[in-house]
């Protein structure tokens, strides 16, 4: 992965308040749900971080928990495998046709655009995932974090792919917005899959 084309960041934006505001209320929530997953048994490196809708800021949870991994020591890598909307590229203030980013204000942090590369990563989560889980393989090797942010569920597969092949699954779920026959839809469909729900992330977006 070291080989590819880097480019830095621009100015992230004021979403990602783990950079802006690293004590606030918010980044000490996510600080919280990360030191529940180091301290449980499942000795999480990669995390897949899904929703059941687009609204539920789960983007901005999985651009806000890299953050807080790289400022802690921890080398991280943040794929984003939203073949719809995807986001980080704003988040970062990289330009929409990088691959992969180091983003220099967060040392140790590393994006990558799984959409745009060639064959399409994302498209592997469920055409050929074989492919997509040999990527995580060689990650694995390379960083101690793998934070990966997937397409909205139930408008395909890609999240529950994503999180069968990571250590687990972290779920955002919006106050009073998520309903309730998605949320049921989306974790039973992960425990089925034999993933991990590692915790549940509530947002208000």
């Amino acid at each position: 992965m070291t080989n590819e084309p880097q480019r830095e960041h621009m100015q992230l934006h004021n979403d990602v308040f783990a950079f802006h505001g690293p004590h606030t209320r918010a980044a000490d929530t996510l600080r919280a749900t990360l030191a529940r997953i180091v301290l449980s048994d499942s000795h999480a490196k990669c995390l897949a971080v899904v929703s059941c809708s687009s609204n539920a800021g789960r983007s901005v949870v999985a651009a806000n928990l890299t953050v807080l991994l790289a400022r802690s020591g921890q080398r991280t890598v943040l794929i984003d495998a939203a073949r719809q909307r995807a986001q980080q590229h704003l988040l970062f203030g990289i330009e929409p046709d990088f691959r992969v980013a180091q983003i220099t204000a967060v040392p140790g942090l590393t994006v990558m655009r799984a959409t745009d590369s060639h064959p399409s990563l994302a498209d592997t989560l469920v055409d050929a995932p074989a492919q997509f889980a040999q990527l995580i393989t060689d990650l694995r090797a390379e960083y101690d974090c793998i934070v990966i942010d997937t397409a909205d569920h139930p408008d395909d597969l890609d999240a529950i792919s994503a999180a069968g092949m990571s250590d687990g699954a972290l779920v955002v779920v919006q106050r009073d917005g998520t309903r309730l026959q998605r949320l049921r839809k989306l974790t039973t469909e992960l425990k089925d899959s034999a993933s991990t729900i590692l915790g549940t992330v509530l947002t208000d977006s």
